[in-house]
């Protein structure tokens, strides 16, 4: 009876092992028959999006001959008629932020908007002598741009996923102070200052870089023009009061910087 019992589970066993081995089998040839999926690209970078940033970089302005011009006046201590002018180049740095948005309209389009500010320190100022003249008269102007800023459209095209290259134009703004002065040593003087928002334009180059998925880095160039300035100077006696002096400036130059973006992407 015990080899009977033992036989027939056995018997049960076998059965039953041979069933799962089947399904196995089937369900096997089931999945070979099935289509492979393909792997799931990963995506490429997109530009388009609202990005910030910082920048920071070196301008340096044409060389701006200061006009000097006014009253049919002859200086007492030089026997020099007015006009003449002064050279002055200023230079420096500037750095700030930058914010924007772009749109990738096409695979290798782009078309965009970007405003910066930029704290600056750009200046130069300059003393010379009439013309003709000795120590005894000495004219003076300096200029310095405190802070700069644009509002620019940029259009660019994309030679691979993640180069931009773009031209760029559009308004260009900062504070320029100006001060101007011709100086009779022990005599009079014609003092002249401004301190103003010029306005005017902007245009330019360069290229941007996605070296991550929502970072960039760029690089450009430049010029702009903030238009001619006129500053006047009365003269310092007041019994001459009706002479005065004027001083001409052209605010025209370059800006080369660098800078970073996050872009907060689609």
């Amino acid at each position: 009876m015990y080899f009977q019992s033992l036989g027939y589970v056995v018997k049960k066993l076998v059965t039953v092992a041979a069933a799962i081995a089947s399904f196995g089998f089937v369900n096997s040839a089931n999945a070979a028959d099935m289509p492979v999926k393909a792997p799931v690209a990963v995506a490429s970078t997109n530009w388009t999006g609202f990005y910030i940033g910082a920048n920071a970089g070196w301008s340096w302005l044409k060389n701006d001959d200061v006009g000097i011009g006014g009253s049919a006046l002859i200086l007492a201590a030089q026997p020099v008629t007015v006009p003449f002018s002064v050279g002055i180049k200023p230079t420096g740095f500037l750095g700030g932020i930058q914010a924007g948005y772009n749109y990738q309209f096409a695979p290798q389009w782009l078309a965009g908007i970007e405003a910066d500010i930029d704290a600056a320190n750009i200046r130069a100022s300059a003393d010379v002598g009439l013309p003709a003249g000795g120590p005894l008269v000495v004219t003076s102007a300096s200029e310095k741009i405190k802070w700069f800023g644009t509002v620019r459209g940029r259009l660019g095209w994309l030679p691979s996923q993640n180069l931009l290259l773009f031209g760029t134009g559009g308004l260009a703004y900062g504070d320029v102070a100006y001060t101007a002065n011709i100086n009779e040593i022990g005599g009079r003087q014609f003092n002249a200052s401004s301190d103003r928002t010029k306005a005017g334009w902007t245009l330019g180059a360069g290229a941007e870089w996605a070296f991550m998925r929502n970072w960039s880095v760029k690089a450009e160039y430049l010029y702009f023009d903030l238009g001619s300035t006129t500053i006047t100077g009365p003269q310092t006696n007041p019994v001459l009061a009706t002479q005065f002096a004027t001083y001409a400036f052209k605010t025209r130059g370059s800006i080369a910087r660098v800078g970073v973006n996050f872009r907060f992407g689609p």
